[in-house]
């Protein structure tokens, strides 16, 4: 795409042409459309100046629109000085003809400069946060007339604990603005740094990860929620008494791992139950055939692995299984949401052992815990069956040990009785119990040699 075919005014074409810049690179063509129509945005992106174009270019534009250009209008945090004087550089540049002024805050920057820059109200400032907020503090300085904030490199932001100095910055911004925030990776620092400064955000770059900025869904009142205590070792025997006694239901079984799923897979073609499997390494051709055969009808039960419930588009399920619980409550809600509402739905999840941690904090997240389901009555059966062997298993151990112990009384006694060496003589040793040797015989080493030599 050409800028020509993007609508900008005359004098920020006239800058863009001063640098060379004719076509909007892959970024720019997600971002731009996206900011000039006002949204707020968490946007992927690598350093560089398609970075920095996806953001300056739409910044000017509506700068250069403006009747009153008095006052701040673009305020950009960075984390490091050469990233926010290559941004202040490139802001020159682009809105020479438009006569928009920019200042660099940064750590290599004359002090005096900068305070210059602040209270004159040039209409973009770039800055990084500490030495910003240094000036604002000392100039007790306000920025009230704001329409775009950009936190950059909103990953690095977070490894260098910026986020109070951040914060601090942007209580000092009292007007409404359009916010956006760039960052090469996602964790939950920076969801949180999303959720806290954006409205209505919208992700570009990370459509691979649906429901990251939107809150999960509450788990509806009305959905039975519970959980089976499962013995040792008997996790797949628990699910299919499960499964033999609500026969009907439209089921999502959410294990672990692919490995998990294969196995429930075999299991239950075995059991003739029709059912297939979505995970991680499946081609999007197969995934999306398998997932239709889900939908259409054709198979009962659903498989998954390594896919997030916001991933799943599905509204018709009577019943989800969490084979494996999950460790996250909010994933937990997902699934619950995949659940069509009414009593007759039900999320239940298979407690062994080790998950027994993460049922708990499920519990003390949710606010409604989930209720304790009775055994079905096919594992108690297996269980007392499983007892019994043991019981047999014992009894006939003790009556080997006897016996052995028989053996040892009769035939066995008399050959070691038979095998036993006759016990030395403590007469012939010198120094031994029955007293010392004669005095004119000298005892050990000394004693032999004398006898040798004798």
């Amino acid at each position: 795409m050409k800028f020509e075919e993007i609508t900008l005014s005359p004098n920020i074409m006239s800058g863009l042409q001063d640098i060379n810049y004719t076509e909007l690179t892959e970024l720019q063509e997600k971002v731009i459309p996206a900011v000039l129509e006002g949204n707020d945005a968490l946007i992927k992106a690598e350093p560089g100046s398609s970075k920095i174009g996806s953001f300056v270019i739409p910044a000017l534009e509506q700068i250069d629109k403006r009747e009153d250009k008095d006052g701040t209008s673009l305020l950009v945090l960075t984390p490091n000085p050469e990233e926010s004087q290559e941004i202040d550089e490139l802001v020159w540049a682009m809105g020479y003809h438009a006569q928009i002024e920019c200042a660099s805050i940064d750590m290599d920057t004359d002090l005096e400069e900068q305070k210059e820059a602040i209270q004159s109200e040039v209409e973009v400032i770039v800055g990084n946060p500490g030495p910003l907020l240094d000036v604002c503090q000392d100039l007790k300085f306000i920025f009230r007339h704001v329409e775009m904030v950009v936190i950059d490199a909103a990953d690095e932001m977070v490894a260098l604990n910026l986020q109070d100095k951040i914060q601090n910055i942007l209580k000092r911004v009292l007007s409404d603005h359009q916010t956006l925030i760039y960052s090469k990776e996602v964790n939950d620092d920076v969801k949180e740094l999303t959720k806290k400064y954006t409205k209505d955000p919208i992700a570009i770059g990370f459509e691979d990860k649906p429901g990251m900025l939107t809150e999960p869904p509450k788990v509806d009142q009305n959905l039975t929620q519970g959980y089976i205590y499962v013995p040792n070792r008997m996790k797949i025997t628990t699910l299919m008494a499960h499964l033999e006694n609500t026969p009907q239901d439209n089921c999502i079984i959410f294990t672990a791992s692919k490995r998990g799923t294969d196995r429930l897979y075999r299991t239950l073609r075995k059991n003739d139950m029709k059912a297939t499997s979505l995970h991680g390494k499946l081609s999007d051709e197969k995934r999306s055939q398998r997932f239709a055969n889900f939908t259409n009808g054709d198979v009962q039960y659903l498989l998954v692995a390594d896919t997030p419930a916001a991933e799943l588009d599905l509204d018709r399920v009577t019943q989800v299984i969490n084979y494996d619980v999950p460790n996250d409550p909010d994933e937990y809600r997902y699934r619950a949401n995949l659940v069509g509402s009414g009593t007759a739905s039900r999320i239940v999840s298979l407690v062994s052992k080790q998950d027994r941690s993460d049922i708990n904090e499920l519990e003390n997240s949710l606010g409604q815990a989930p209720k304790e389901l009775p055994l079905p009555d096919k594992v108690k059966q297996k269980l007392e069956e499983r007892k019994k062997q043991k019981k047999k298993k014992s009894r006939g151990g003790k009556r080997d040990n006897r016996s052995k112990r028989g053996s040892n009384n009769g035939r066995g006694k008399k050959k070691n009785d038979d095998l036993q060496l006759p016990r030395p003589s403590y007469d012939k040793l010198s120094g031994g119990k029955k007293g010392d040797a004669p005095k004119d015989q000298k005892s050990g080493v000394i004693g032999l040699i004398k006898k040798l030599f004798s």
